[in-house]
């Protein structure tokens, strides 16, 4: 505790303390576990982080190569997010039915996978047995109906992005900006696509990752790389209205899914979960 003698050292005390117990005030020791520390991009990676706050207070913040921020790249497998809606909205899969798939970059396959197991090992296999019982049709009136496509330049409608079954794992034809694809992951978690409770609850559960108890949150995720791009997409959720969603886009040679996993749970203070 400070001591401080009479006149103009009592009055300092007195200034020293009011600011001390100014800034717990306004620093929630809650808030400083959950905020994201500061972040220093690598070279040739792009990070966008939006941050929604229970006060309702939104910050939205992008670190690194500004310049991919302008271009348009394919989202790869997190376009794999929007065809698992289609999959639920239409109640095309039992979410905990598993089928066996045979992905060669999956560990100790052939194995089992149910839905939430395709997305966080990114199964094309799962997803090409799957599709025929959803269709383009139906899918593309998912696609249409959250605007998945609305900012493209390169798709002026939502019927032209398809190529084959095999395009499934990262989209066919769609490019998108790097904001588009995180504007799109954001607003899952802010349920800004108009969804039932259960159609939403049931889609998270997919998406989820793992738990961060160090932070008392829980970790969505979703991979994607093609092209040269790798993409992960996470959120830390605390509550409802309590969250930081996070896009990275390495576009580095030597970038890799396992690195850019890694990246994000490095960022976000968190133990990365098993990925076998």
């Amino acid at each position: 505790m400070f001591q401080f003698s009479e006149g103009k050292n009592f009055a300092l005390g007195r200034f020293l303390l009011f600011q001390l117990s100014s800034l717990f005030l306004l620093t929630p020791l809650n808030s400083q576990n959950f905020s994201p520390k500061t972040i220093i991009a690598n070279s040739e990676e792009l990070i966008l982080v939006t941050e929604i706050r229970s006060d309702k207070s939104r910050t939205e913040k992008v670190y690194g190569a500004s310049e991919f921020l302008k271009k348009e790249y394919s989202p790869a497998s997190t376009f794999k997010t929007y065809l698992v809606l289609s999959l639920i909205e239409n109640h095309i899969v039992d979410p905990e039915e598993k089928i066996e798939c045979a992905d060669k970059h999956i560990p100790n396959s052939p194995r089992l996978l149910n839905l939430r197991d395709a997305l966080f090992y990114s199964s094309n296999d799962y997803f090409e047995k799957v599709f025929p019982k959803l269709g383009k049709e139906k899918l593309d009136l998912t696609l249409r109906k959250i605007g998945y496509l609305e900012n493209s330049k390169s798709n002026s409608k939502v019927e032209d992005w398809w190529i084959d079954l095999a395009g499934l794992k990262h989209g066919g034809k769609i490019k998108l900006t790097p904001k588009a694809v995180h504007s799109s992951w954001s607003k899952i978690f802010e349920n800004g696509y108009g969804f039932s409770k259960g159609i939403m609850e049931e889609w998270e559960n997919t998406l989820f990752w793992s738990e961060c108890t160090d932070r008392s949150v829980r970790v969505y995720g979703k991979t994607g790389s093609w092209e040269g791009s790798f993409w992960f997409q996470g959120a830390l959720v605390k509550s409802e209205n309590d969250y930081i969603i996070y896009t990275i886009l390495n576009r580095n040679k030597s970038g890799s899914r396992t690195g850019t996993i890694n990246r994000f749970y490095e960022l976000t203070g968190c133990k990365v979960p098993s990925l076998e």
